[in-house]
């Protein structure tokens, strides 16, 4: 489109001089026939959103509990921990995740949510305030399944509420800029979202305290077997060297005699090094399967919530009233046309 023509379509569009009040009046007189139609219905359309404010209030103050929430807060790892990290990541390539080039909070976050983590989580004993004695999870939900096999029904039991827990009652969050872990519960009782809370640390960290010891005996047996192995090779090695010197005393004029005394001596540097080295991995391997130190680096345990963190019924409440007066106001406007058009789809069939 070329300059000009811009210029004179511009040209014939009729300039709106009107000042405001003209502009409101018509506004108000386009609006008036919907405003007419809600008048019409008036009474209907009070009784309509009545009815829901009074649904609301009563679900709201009779029906949803109260819930809590309580967060657990893991700090990364600061310094050299490439063996940590190495061994993390071969603990959730176990669990089925990979993880890649992830910070060790990121492994954490991965593995919470592994079956043998949230097992024990599940299967402790909290004190509550809806038993008067010790309960475990299972029993605290109530989840129930209706199997006549004990086995299959207490794993179609544990199932049931694992996928409630990891979906519902448990999230986490892993800050991108300083890989801070935050571990957050839900639950209907304050101190119990305190105890899963430090329950699911506690458990996700003696889990991976328990693998590493695993890890670290395995290790142990295999660097052990092997240093035997280099030891009696080094020593096959040192006393050829032996026997060789002995035999020949002088061999700066014979240049079979020092290339065959270089090979030797060779032989024995790199047996003796890779003696050394393993004699060292062996030793850490040992310190790790007798360090029972904590694993995750937990800034601050969960305590007691003082106040409740849901449902909030003053948002939900006009948030519902909101659109219940907004659908309200679609309905009652355009009641008629829907009308014909439901009349219509009828007639067609």
């Amino acid at each position: 489109m070329s300059e000009n023509t811009i210029l004179q379509s511009s040209e014939n569009e009729p300039e709106d001089n009107r000042s405001f009040e003209e502009k409101f009046k018509s506004f108000v007189e386009k609006v008036n026939p919907y405003i007419n139609l809600l008048l019409i219905n008036k009474k209907k359309f009070l009784i309509v959103n009545f009815s829901v404010l009074l649904v609301t209030l009563l679900y709201l103050i009779f029906i949803a509990k109260p819930y809590y929430e309580s967060t657990v807060t893991v700090l990364p790892e600061y310094g050299s921990k490439s063996n940590m990290l190495s061994q993390l990541s071969g603990l959730a390539e176990l669990a089925g995740v990979k993880v890649g080039e992830a910070a060790p909070t990121e492994i954490y976050q991965n593995l919470l949510f592994s079956e043998i983590v949230i097992n024990r989580v599940i299967y402790d004993k909290y004190k509550t305030e809806k038993f008067p004695d010790s309960v475990n999870l299972l029993q605290y939900f109530e989840i129930d399944d209706s199997d006549n096999n004990i086995v299959l029904q207490e794993r179609k039991r544990f199932l049931k509420l694992f996928e409630i827990m990891t979906k519902n009652r448990i999230s986490t969050e892993v800050d991108r800029m300083t890989k801070i872990l935050n571990i957050k519960t839900t639950m209907p009782e304050a101190q119990l979202s305190a105890d899963v809370a430090n329950k699911l640390v506690e458990s996700l960290d003696l889990y991976i305290r328990t693998q590493i010891k695993s890890y670290a005996t395995e290790q142990s047996f295999y660097i052990e077997k092997r240093t035997y192995q280099v030891k009696d090779s080094l020593i096959i090695a040192e006393n050829k060297l032996k026997n060789f010197r002995e035999q020949n005393r002088v061999t700066a004029q014979s240049p079979n005699l020092l290339l065959e005394q270089g090979r030797l001596m060779r032989s024995v540097e790199i047996l003796q090094a890779v003696y050394i080295e393993l004699t060292k991995q062996l030793e850490i391997s040992r310190i790790d399967q007798i360090k029972n130190a904590p694993v995750l680096n937990i800034k601050e345990f969960a305590k007691n919530p003082i106040k409740k963190a849901g449902p909030k019924r003053l948002i939900t409440l006009i948030t519902i009233m909101f659109f219940s007066f907004i659908f309200n106001c679609l309905y009652f406007i355009f009641k008629d046309v829907l009308k014909k058009y439901v009349s219509f789809l009828i007639k067609t069939k």
